[in-house]
This record gives structure tokens, sequence and C-alpha cells, in this order.
């Protein structure tokens, strides 16, 4: 029989928490945009770059567990607020100096001449998510934000509210306009963004309305639009974030409870259906007009005179569109419990040690190379540029003694938290000037180390401990800068490799782009493994371990394919590359054949 409403929402609730989905890894996440944002800045010098959207709100940028890994189908949001451009409300504006002045019309300043197209994508790889770059300009102030008028009566905490009034006047938070615009309104207008706002609010959640956002946001992505679920298209993220919003703001305290949590969802997409609904029915009994706007869904949740809009439908079938969501909607929800146990059966449990992931090099959002300083000490944001730096200069042909002794004072720069890779190009400068005797002790010499996979945050952390301080002592304590990504305008030939590590160093993401990743620990475990430096009982063990851990890499296993004498530790790495979609290179097909008959 069934489990009862309560029964299934304790499960929901137990599967979530136990894959990462609570307040105080949600902090944790946040955390680590911060600091990535902050490594952003610095390296760019500029101080107009925010990581937004669901990496940097701590909630919804993976379905399946909350481990600071994005999920292959999101992205992380990268905006840009372009200097110079600053825009004024009629009405509201009080800068000084009679600027240019423009309407605001449901959510939208009305200003001609942009493209609508609020984001250009980087593509995505198993080893590097996708992003999304934002350009933005800013509006002089917030126009009235709903929740926060005088008048206006509340079920969110009194701490929220009043950090929401701050963000209206922080220079942290700037108010903006985005390159988007309202049905048949392209290059007419711009689009307030309340992004900011978005942040605060999503980084206040509780552990269970955080994990009612996750949910809906399943139902919506996984269930209501996905090809193989009802393919129901014209739903979007941002639908889910403002139900959650006003189930947030109408739903007394007292009810969130985690016994409730299916209860709370079923109440969701009821107050989703109901708009859908409202809008169909406003559709019906409005003449059609050509200056009237189809599709609208529901009204914005922080700008009272904004509407919120269909994803994508053309203006023709608006209609069926909406028709084609309010039957989907009545269908998830009297089949909710079932599609509930879907998604129980979806979610990743987080490791025993509660790893948290956060290599920001390796999704650092711009890849362009940047100068560094000659002399001092290294900041942790120059690490990137000086490993950069090296990796070129190692691909060229020079090899006089003063190229030589500049390479070497450049490798040794590079501080203990960089000490795989300092240590790994330390050795592959010793193979290019014909030193590999130095190089087979360099690589013997920290044989015994490790690196940090990522922090450990049991269960017992609480969100306060999640700050950006606290994600930046951690990188800058351990050995945490060792997997990178770079853009090369060609792929740097280390022709001082052996045949089989120069195929695999650097690893090209993708044939079709220039991204190029270096994982520095599975180099030094592969160049112990050439140069024969190593115990063989040792260097095994760390085949062993990659072919047994969740989350080795492709390069990490194509090395330890590639070097692996234990039959089934190789059919289990296969497999693993398998179910990456890797695609192996000549080397190891002609190393596996000879070896393995595969």
């Amino acid at each position: 029989c069934s489990p009862s409403d309560p029964e299934l929402s304790e499960q929901l609730h137990s599967a979530l928490e136990q894959s990462g989905f609570t307040e105080s890894r949600a902090a944790l996440q946040s955390a680590a945009a911060d600091v990535l944002q902050q490594i952003l800045r610095s390296r760019l010098n500029h101080v107009d770059f925010f990581v937004v959207g669901s990496y940097s709100e701590g909630w919804g940028n993976s379905l399946t567990t909350l481990d600071g890994r994005t999920d292959a189908n999101s992205d992380i949001d990268v905006m840009h607020l372009i200097r110079g451009r600053e825009y004024h409300q009629r009405g509201l504006c009080e800068c000084d100096g009679a600027p240019e002045q423009h309407e605001l019309v449901n959510g939208h300043i009305q200003c001609s001449g942009y493209a609508s197209n609020p984001a250009s994508t980087k593509p995505g790889f198993t080893l590097r998510p996708a992003l999304d770059d934002v350009f933005a300009g800013r509006l002089c102030r917030y126009p009235p934000i709903a929740l926060l008028l005088p008048n206006c009566v509340s079920n969110i905490s009194h701490p929220v509210l009043e950090a929401l009034r701050k963000v209206l006047t922080s220079a942290s938070s700037p108010c903006h306009v985005v390159h988007a615009a309202s049905p048949d309104r392209e290059g007419e207008e711009l689009r307030v963004s309340t992004s900011f706002l978005e942040k605060r609010m999503l980084r206040s959640l509780t552990t269970l309305q955080g994990q009612l956002f996750i949910t809906l946001k399943y139902l919506v992505k996984k269930v209501i639009c996905h090809k193989n679920g009802f393919n129901q298209q014209g739903l979007k993220s941002y639908h889910v974030k403002t139900i959650t919003f006003r189930m947030v703001d109408e739903t007394p305290v007292e009810q969130w409870k985690k016994e409730n949590l299916v209860s709370l969802t079923r109440q969701s997409l009821q107050m989703l259906l109901d708009c859908v609904e409202k809008s169909r029915e406003q559709d019906r009994q409005t003449p059609d007009t050509p200056d009237r706007s189809r599709g609208r869904i529901m009204d914005h949740f922080f700008l009272s005179d904004a509407a919120i809009y269909l994803k994508g439908a053309d203006k023709e079938r608006v209609d069926q569109h909406l028709d084609g969501i309010m039957s989907t909607l009545r269908t998830v929800i009297d089949r909710l419990p079932q599609l509930l146990q879907q998604f129980i059966g979806s979610l990743r449990p987080v490791s025993d040690s509660g790893t948290f992931y956060f290599h920001p090099f390796q999704i650092l959002p711009d890849l362009r190379p940047m100068p560094f300083t000659k002399s001092s000490a290294l900041q942790y944001y120059q690490i990137y540029d000086v490993v950069r730096e090296c990796l070129v200069r190692l691909s060229h042909s020079d090899c006089s003694p003063r190229s030589q002794e500049s390479l070497t004072e450049l490798i040794a720069r590079l501080p203990d938290c960089a000490l795989s890779a300092r240590e790994a190009l330390r050795a592959l400068a010793c193979l290019k000037f014909g030193y590999r005797g130095t190089a087979e002790r360099v690589v013997s010499l920290y044989s015994g180390h490790s690196v940090s996979r990522g922090i450990a945050w049991s269960r017992e952390k609480s969100a306060t401990e999640a700050t950006e301080k606290f994600v930046m002592r951690h990188l800058s304590s351990r050995d945490s800068a060792w997997k990178f990504c770079f853009q090369f305008d060609q792929r740097p030939k280390l022709e001082f490799l052996p045949g089989a590590l120069r195929e695999r160093f650097p690893f090209r993401l993708s044939d079709g782009y220039y991204y190029f990743y270096m994982n520095f620990d599975a180099l030094l475990w592969a160049l112990r493994l050439e140069l024969r430096t190593d115990r063989v009982a040792r260097a095994q063990d760390w085949i062993r371990d990659v072919s047994e851990r969740e989350d080795s890499d492709e390069q990490e296993l194509q090395v330890a394919a590639f070097y692996c004498s234990n039959l089934e530790q190789l059919r289990e790495i296969l497999k693993k590359l398998k179910m990456l979609e890797a695609v192996l290179p000549d080397g190891l097909k002609k190393r596996l054949q000879e070896k393995w008959h595969f």
C-alpha cells in the first residue's frame, strides 16, 4: 500500500537530507560562489563581475546531490556590469544633472536599440560546466519592491525582510537591467533584474523551504518539461523560484514541518496551476488586439507591476501551450506520490565524509591569461596564470640556460597549496632540459602526499560556519590547486614526454573547442609509473583508489587504465569511462589490445 502524505514526506525529507540538501550545505555552496567571484574579480582587476544564478544562490545547481558539482544540464551564471552605462527611471530618478530618463512599464524600461538576448553561453563538458555570460547596465535605483511596501503583510521573518531592504542600498548589489524584453517587445525595452533580491531570498531559505524548491524544480525540469517526461514546454526555473517565494511569503511558520513536505509540494503545484488557469481565462476574455501580450502566467514576486511569461511559446500557440500546461499540472498533482518516489530514487547521497567539491581553477568563468607580479609572494588567484605560463614555456622549443633559469624560478614561486602542480611542473622542466634523474627524484619525493579532493563537511556543521573566509582558508592551507582548465589557441605540445603521456596531458575537452584540462595529481602519478620511481604496491594502491572512487575524472581514469595490472580493476575503470562517454586515445586502445586483448 502507498505511504500516507506524512510518511512520504518523512522519506523525501530524509532522502534529500542524505543527498546534502540542507541549509548548512547550501550556505557552503554560496560561500564557494563568493570565493569564485572574488578570484574572478582579482584576476581581472574588475569589481563589476558577479557570480549569480543557482550556483551562487545555494539551491538548485544540482537536482541529485548538493556537493558543489554542477548538473550536466545546469550552468554557472556570471553577470558583467558594463562600465559607463547607466539608466534612469522617469518618476523615480533623483540623480543630479538631469540625465535622460526612461519610462518603466511592466518591469521593463522603454529603451530601444538592444537585441533581446540576455546571455551568451559557453558550452559545458564533463570536466567543466557550461557558463552563461550576462551583460547588464546599471539602473540608478530599484523600483518599488512589493514585498517591502509599508502595507505588505508577510510570513517572511523580520531579519530576512531587513536583509532584503539592505540589498536595495548596498553597493555590492546594484540594480541593473539586462537585454531581455516581454513578448513582442524585442529591441524596444530592457528588463529590470532582481537577481540580488532573489539571491538573498534563496540564501535565506531553511532546509525544508530549500527542499521544497528543489522538489518543485525537479518536477518542472525533469518531469513536466523533459523529453523523457511529459515533454510539455513553457515552464522554466524562474516560475519555480517565484512559486517558492510565494509559498514562503504566504505559508504560516508553523506549517513548515518535515511531515508536511508533500502537502506543501501539492499546494505549490496547485498555486502554479491556479496562475496558469487565471492567465488562460484572461486570454479568453481579452480581445485579440495587436498590442496585447499573450502568455502572461503570473505576477513578478518583487516588482508589483511586472508579469512573468511562458518560456519560448510561439505567439500563435500560446493558448495551446497554456492548455497543455494545465492538463500536465493536473496529472502531476494526481500522480504526485509516484513521481516523488521516482525523485527519491534519482537522488545521490553525499559521501560519508560529506565531501564538498570546489576546484576554482577548473570552473573559472574567464580563462583569458592575465599578468602577474614578477616578485613578492603569489596571491591564491595568481596561481592560475603562473601555472598557465609554465605550461606555455614548457611547450616552447627554447632550451637555453636563460629559459631554464627563468622557468625554474617561476615554478618555485608556486606555494604549497599548489604543491602537486608545482612538483609536476618541476619534473616536466627537468625532462625538458634533459635531467631525467632529477625528474625521478622530484616525483618520488612526495609520493606519500595526498591532494585535497574537497571540503569535508559533516552534518554537524552549521550554516554560520560556511563563510567566504572559511572556504578561502581551506583552499590556502591544503594542496587544493591541482585541477585546471585552460584555453589555448593550440594544444601545448610537451614533446619531451613519453608518447603515452604526451597524448593525455593536457587533455582536450572537445574536438570543436580549444579548452584543455590538467589534473596535476594524475600527472604526478603517471610520471611515477612511467619513470618507474615508485614502489609497485603504492602505485597500484593509487590505481585501485581511482577505480573505486565515485569522483575519479577522465584523465585519472585513463592514466589508471593504461598502467593497470589488475583485470577486475581495469573493467571497473573502463565502465566508469564508458559512463563518462569518454573517447579513448589511440595509445590507450593499443595498450589494452596488446596487454589484455581488448
